[in-house]
C-alpha cells in the first residue's frame, strides 16, 4: 500500500479530530499562560517579602482576585441584531438550496439552524425590552 492510498482512508478520520483538538489546544494555551501570569506574580511578591519591601494592595488584589476580564453582558440592541442576522442567513441558505438543488430532498432544512437560533435571539430580545419597560 503505497502513502497516497493510505493518506486517502486516513482523511476522513484525521481532518475531523484536527479539527477538534484546535479548541481543545487554544484552551490549552490559555491556561497555560494564565498559570505563568500567576507564577510570576506569586514570585514578585516572594522577592518583595524577602526584601522587606512593602508589597502594593494593587499586588495583593491582583494575587487574590481572578484577573480575567469580565464579560460585559449582550445589551437588548445586540440581541436584536443577532436574531435579525441569523434569521436572515437561515432565510438565505434555505432559498439557496431550494432553488439550486430541487432535486435533493431535504436539504433545505440546514438552513433552519440559524434561523431558529435568530428566532430564540429575537425572543430573547422581546423578553427584555418587556421587562425593561415594566
Amino acid at each position: 500500500m503505497d502513502f497516497g492510498t493510505t493518506l486517502k482512508q486516513l482523511a476522513p478520520f484525521v481532518i475531523p479530530l484536527f479539527a477538534l483538538l484546535i479548541p481543545i489546544l487554544a484552551i490549552l494555551m490559555r491556561a497555560l499562560e494564565r498559570i505563568r501570569r500567576n507564577n510570576n506574580l506569586h514570585a514578585t511578591i516572594r522577592q518583595m517579602t524577602e526584601r522587606g519591601v512593602p508589597i502594593p494592595l494593587e499586588l495583593i488584589q491582583a494575587a487574590t482576585t481572578d484577573q480575567t476580564p469580565s464579560k460585559k453582558p449582550w445589551s437588548s440592541a445586540s440581541h436584536l441584531r443577532a436574531g435579525i442576522i441569523n434569521v436572515a442567513i437561515g432565510t438565505g441558505l434555505m432559498l439557496l438550496f431550494i432553488v439550486k438543488r430541487p432535486d435533493e430532498d431535504g436539504l433545505w432544512v440546514i438552513g433552519t439552524i440559524p434561523m431558529l437560533i435568530g428566532i430564540g435571539f429575537l425572543l430573547i430580545w422581546r423578553i427584555e425590552t418587556r421587562h425593561q419597560g415594566a
